[in-house]
């Protein structure tokens, strides 16, 4: 059974669901991993591998010691990038093109929900499946009114949680990491994730009862973790997410809104980095951008 590895920078988040939904659609094992967990790991079958770098700049260093350690190991390389002048793609056999535009805002979004949508086509496509989502993204705009109407209704319990905690499980531990770490980038404010199963076991000794928990609801799993939870603080807000890949797209747009909207009401300025000092998350002098 061939196999698919994807070294991704800045975090698992980024190639997490992607590669879970090749699981689902694909006879293929694929998993997500962190470059420096990858190197030095042992590789079976190098020839039947694709490691997959994703990088939105290509020019991530971490990334690329990761792909070409998979090379000197004799797997077939993929970037999946924005630039394709970039030393990522330079070193890669082959090269799938990130479709979205340059971000100017340091919280970036783009990037994820347009390599979501790509990749979610690239699999139906490969499985043989319907690759028509003109309805989907037709709904977009619905779907972000009514995110942004839900934000707005909660913003009051958004802004004085002292400690915010985002949950998901599946293809949604996904979504939880990364609407996490946009609220965290935008709010500046202590946001933690936490895997719904692994929740459930730390919930009644984690929370205090003004905490607010942000719950992605698929599973009735999940709304049994969310029940745990509500004995402790009554600030809960649960995100419906449907069973379809496209999900995972509309279940981020709440997270994103609620970092938008939270930081104009904190007065963060979200288009410029708060500090008078070297960019260090996309410096080119850092090691590990």
């Amino acid at each position: 059974m061939p196999n698919a590895i994807c070294p991704c920078r800045p975090g698992p988040y980024r190639g997490v669901a992607k590669i879970t939904s090749l699981n689902l659609h694909l006879p293929l094992q694929a998993r997500a991993v962190l470059p420096a967990q990858f190197i030095g790991s042992r590789i079976l079958r190098p020839s039947r591998t694709l490691a997959v770098g994703i990088s939105q700049s290509g020019n991530s260093l971490s990334t690329l010691n990761a792909i070409r350690y998979a090379k000197e190991q004799g797997c077939p390389v993929l970037a999946f990038s924005l630039e394709e002048d970039s030393a990522l793609v330079r070193e890669c056999d082959a090269w799938m093109p990130l479709v979205c535009e340059r971000e100017l805002v340091p919280p970036e979004t783009q990037g994820y929900t347009g390599a979501i949508l790509e990749w979610i086509l690239a699999i139906r496509q490969a499985a043989g499946l319907d690759t028509d989502v003109t309805k989907e993204l037709s709904a977009l705009p619905k779907v972000v009114a009514e995110s942004e109407a839900f934000v707005r209704a909660h913003l009051h319990d958004i802004l004085r949680a002292p400690k915010i905690t985002v949950t998901g499980s599946g293809l949604h531990w996904a979504t939880a990491m990364e609407g996490a770490l946009k609220m965290r980038e935008t709010l500046r404010h202590a946001v933690m994730r936490e895997e719904t199963e692994e929740l459930s076991h730390l919930a009644d000794l984690a929370f205090e009862d003004d905490d607010l928990l942000m719950a992605i609801v698929q599973t009735d799993r999940d709304r049994q973790t969310v029940n745990l939870v509500r004995q402790i603080t009554d600030h809960v807000l649960e995100i419906e997410a449907g069973e379809d890949d496209f999900s995972l797209i509309t279940a981020v747009i709440p997270f994103q809104l609620a970092g938008a909207i939270g930081a104009a009401g904190l007065g963060n300025d979200t288009s410029k980095y708060p500090y008078e000092i070297e960019n260090i998350s996309h410096g080119e002098g850092f090691l590990f951008r």
